[in-house]
């Protein structure tokens, strides 16, 4: 079979020749329909990620849509390794294979979960966002940002404010719910500003925080009060990408003085249970056309060049077999 295989850490998957999987008990064969890239496939080959390769040759691609023997079509990951969803066929286990409904297409269903459960378990399952509050999205230009400024406004936030780095996209959120926006491009006296403007005297009550690094950073500054004052308040930071960096600085005083709680959200630190309760509620939106996302289509043979790609504006390359 075709797949993209990957033959060390660092380099971009080849489009080549790969042996065709076999089942064994528990496990289902899948002919791959569509699987899309994300930050963490990129971040898995290059070797940066937790959630490391454990030999080469390998097939990348976590997850992806496609058909059983019996014709069902499914979402599925966590392929066997070597296997992976990015190849004209896979293996994986048949617990991970959930079905996708008829009103979402393939490359719709390929790009939406990974990038929708890290928005909605986020803000569910490790903020525990309540109606009226208020959520601030840093790195909400990015693919699962979009989804997060929609998801925030589903689940009740009052007031969304939406930070990015694409300017671009930036001008676009406010259609997708977001009632402020912020561009992370600016000085740190203007970024600081322009936090503690937009929280105001309430301050922000959940943070989703996909880029991490120096504008975490930022934003730390801006909820350190200096002064002492008591007041009860409770910013519940949950911390998913690293776009902007992998390590930031953190004072005691950000944690003293602000009501900081840091949490984290991705992979090892969700339950499975809480991921399976979450695909209802994503698929159902999807399927009510109450969820947006920006897909583009890509020949598996392409792989290379798409890897490769920086001119995405918010859009989920999703590669075809």
């Amino acid at each position: 079979m075709k797949a993209a295989v990957l033959h060390a850490f660092g380099q971009s998957p080849r489009y080549e020749d790969f042996a065709d999987p076999q089942a064994i008990e528990g496990e289902v064969l899948v002919r791959v329909k569509a699987a899309s890239l994300k930050n963490v496939d990129k971040m898995m080959a290059s070797g940066s990620h937790y959630d490391r390769f454990p030999d080469f040759p390998c097939v990348c691609g976590v997850d992806g849509v496609g058909l059983l023997d019996d014709g069902a079509r499914v979402y599925c990951g966590g392929a066997r390794p070597p296997y992976g969803m990015m190849a004209e066929r896979t293996v994986v286990s048949r617990g991970w294979c959930l079905p996708v409904p008829e009103q979402v297409d393939d490359v719709t269903a390929a790009a939406l979960p990974n990038p929708a459960l890290s928005a909605w378990l986020a803000l569910t399952w490790r903020a525990q966002l309540q109606p009226g509050e208020m959520v601030l999205i840093l790195g909400a230009t990015g693919v699962a940002g979009q989804l997060a400024v929609q998801m925030a406004k589903h689940l009740g936030a009052e007031r969304v404010v939406a930070a990015g780095r694409n300017r671009r996209v930036l001008t676009t959120l406010r259609d997708l719910g977001a009632d402020a926006t912020i561009a992370l491009d600016l000085s740190d006296q203007e970024l600081i500003a322009a936090f503690i403007r937009e929280a105001g005297a309430r301050r922000f009550d959940v943070v989703l925080d996909y880029v991490w690094g120096h504008p975490t950073e930022v934003l730390l500054e801006a909820l350190t009060r200096h002064d002492v004052k008591i007041a009860a308040s409770r910013t519940r930071l949950v911390e998913i990408g690293e776009m902007a960096g992998p390590t930031i600085a953190l004072s005691a005083a950000a944690l003293r003085s602000s009501g900081l709680e840091l949490y984290g959200s991705g992979g090892g630190s969700v339950p499975p249970e809480a991921i399976f309760e979450a695909f209802p509620q994503v698929w159902a939106l999807a399927s009510g056309g109450k969820l947006r996302i920006k897909t583009e289509p890509v020949p598996l043979a392409d792989v290379e060049d798409a890897w490769q790609r920086r001119d995405l504006d918010g859009r989920r390359l999703v590669l075809v077999p």
